[in-house]
């Protein structure tokens, strides 16, 4: 078990993890709110952790939780000011993190989790409280759907560079 010292000593170094972690899950200026609240509930609540090699993951899940709330909240007051995107290749004219960004929310968060922030699958489930094979089909699901979406967003982007370059 960990103690409160113990937990006191990393804060800095999990408070900043779990910023980066809400802000690319969509929790825009909440991100910081997200993460405090995280790691005050995991203090108050460190008896219930067994094993101290797992408070990362621990305060992680509680981060993902927020910040998913957080997203929720701020997108349905305003819907894209408040997204704060992930660094995107942009593909033509093609908007990948707008097409991230409009998958329902497990598939955004597997897909954020593991192509945006380099989780394993395993931990990304792990982190996101399901079984392995969720966050598998849920990728599956978002790869499909992100591949139908940019076909159709193709043929723009085509034409509007070949009207940018003259032809």
């Amino acid at each position: 078990m960990i103690d409160a010292e113990g937990f006191d000593a990393r804060y800095e170094e999990l408070f900043g993890d779990l910023v980066i972690l809400a802000r690319s899950l969509g929790a825009g200026p909440d991100a910081e709110d997200v993460a405090q609240e995280a790691l005050v509930h995991a203090r108050g609540h460190l008896r219930e952790l067994r094993d101290p090699d797992k408070l990362r993951p621990w305060v992680r899940r509680m981060a993902i939780r927020g910040a998913c709330r957080a997203r929720r909240r701020h997108h349905a007051v305003e819907r894209e000011d408040q997204f704060e995107r992930l660094p995107a290749t942009q593909v033509s004219d093609v908007d990948v993190a707008a097409a991230i960004a409009g998958l329902p929310e497990r598939e955004r968060v597997a897909v954020t989790l593991v192509f945006g922030l380099g989780y394993r699958q395993d931990e990304a489930a792990d982190l996101m409280g399901v079984a392995a094979g969720t966050v598998y089909s849920s990728i599956w699901r978002a790869r499909r759907k992100m591949a139908r979406l940019l076909a159709e967003d193709a043929p723009t982007a085509a034409a509007t560079a070949n009207g940018r370059n003259g032809r």
